[in-house]
């Protein structure tokens, strides 16, 4: 719609995660109106970089920053106007009722959040390998994803559970080492959770090796604590880190350092103050730290790490390691601390969870599983001899590309 000048039609608002009560703002969401049917995922384990054309031909789309908010310009006008947000594989579509010509048009948050069932949209399937010491899966059910989509694999939840030495779905949960002996199994799913088990507890090496191949198939991997034995001891997991186990555990609690260093990193910062997690400056208090890996190797991120004693408490890799960054489809993060230190071995969920809101330490999972969930990119900025392409050098002038440096131009 032409609008007289200096007017636009626009939409707004905040994308927020699916939690019943003070859900948090999402950084990095997709936002957009499509032009077209939004094809739905294919099932299984699939390579997911950020720049690929995105489902549903959209009009116009943008991506939240820091605070989850966005702003659509120049968009269609009338009644039942589609919206998309998407993060990864989650994803909801709604309708908005209205939208009225060169003014700004404001969501509300009951448009704009994530699902929080299957029938609210789409939930990456998780594989939740559950540990006695650390209640991981507590963190997804503060999130909002509703209690009927944990389940064991047979009931067709989209988190499911896998019991190592921790929580179960009820009878009949399968033991972790059936997920992990299978790479048919394994493939099923877009991510995979393990929690720490309490203990160092050597993984078989053909199950690494399972893990590797599904992380170097796009697969998600989120590994905690005494987790390490996934990471440590196999190539190349164990060259993307200095790995160095079992150190004395530092004073709790620990304040850990956010590294601004690198631009997901600074946002990760401003969006802690954001949803007031943060203990000073780029920083978060750490409670019951561990100390099982000193230092990154490039192009590995750092995202939390201490000074005092000198600690690496977060960190985040692409996969294959070592391959091109547009030639990689998967994540793998590691945190050297627990959401809690309660046992909940012959717990049946959600026996082990508490209903209180999300603690500042929970907050911060929280972030990185949905940074975990969205779609591979460099962290580390890429080398300065890559050029980013234009709109007018690609002949694109409709929708988002990759500008063939790792980001995303938006051509009309």
């Amino acid at each position: 719609m032409t609008c007289s000048a200096g007017a636009t039609t626009s939409i707004s608002g905040t994308v927020v995660t699916p939690a019943m009560t003070n859900p948090d703002p999402l950084y990095n969401a997709v936002v957009y109106i499509p032009n077209a049917a939004v094809a739905p995922f294919t099932p299984g384990v699939a390579c997911d970089r950020c720049g690929s054309p995105t489902s549903g031909s959209p009009v116009v789309s943008t991506v939240t920053g820091p605070d989850g908010r966005f702003v659509l310009r120049d968009v269609p006008v009338g009644a039942n106007i589609p919206l998309v947000i998407q993060i990864g594989r989650w994803r909801r579509q709604v309708v908005i009722p209205n939208v009225t010509a060169c003014v700004d048009n404001p969501l509300p948050t009951t448009l704009t959040r994530l699902p929080r069932n299957r029938s609210e949209g789409d939930i990456p399937l998780t594989a939740m390998v559950t540990g006695s010491v650390d209640a991981l899966e507590c963190v997804l059910r503060k999130i909002g994803i509703a209690d009927s989509e944990f389940t064991r694999p047979a009931n067709g939840g989209r988190v499911q559970f896998y019991v190592a030495n921790g929580a179960d779905a009820g009878n009949n949960t399968p033991a972790a080492s059936t997920l992990y002996n299978s790479p048919t199994t394994l493939a099923q799913y877009d991510m995979v959770l393990f929690a720490c088990e309490g203990s160092h507890i050597d993984k078989p090496a053909a199950a690494q090796r399972n893990i590797v191949d599904y992380a170097n198939r796009g697969g998600r991997v989120f590994a905690t604590h005494f987790s390490y034995t996934w990471l440590y001891n196999v190539t190349p997991f164990s060259g993307a880190a200095r790995w160095n186990i079992r150190q004395s555990n530092p004073a709790s609690p620990l304040t850990g350092i956010i590294d601004t260093s690198f631009p997901r990193g600074a946002a990760f910062a401003e969006w802690l103050r954001n949803v007031g997690a943060a203990s000073g400056m780029n920083q978060i208090s750490i409670s019951s730290p561990r100390h099982n890996v000193d230092a990154v190797v490039a192009p590995t991120a750092r995202w939390i790490y201490s000074t005092s004693p000198a600690t690496l408490q977060h960190l985040t890799f692409n996969t294959p390691v070592g391959a091109a960054a547009d030639a990689q489809c998967g994540r793998v993060l590691f945190s050297d601390f627990h959401v809690s230190n309660n046992s909940t071995s012959g717990d049946t969920f959600p026996a082990e969870c508490s209903n209180t809101p999300l603690t500042a330490q929970e907050k911060v999972l929280e972030f990185m599983l949905f940074d975990l969930a969205s779609c591979v990119a460099p962290d580390m900025p890429l080398p300065q001899t890559c050029t980013p392409r234009t709109c007018m050098a690609a002949g694109a002038n409709c929708g988002p590309i990759g500008d063939g440096c790792g980001g995303m131009l938006n051509c009309g």
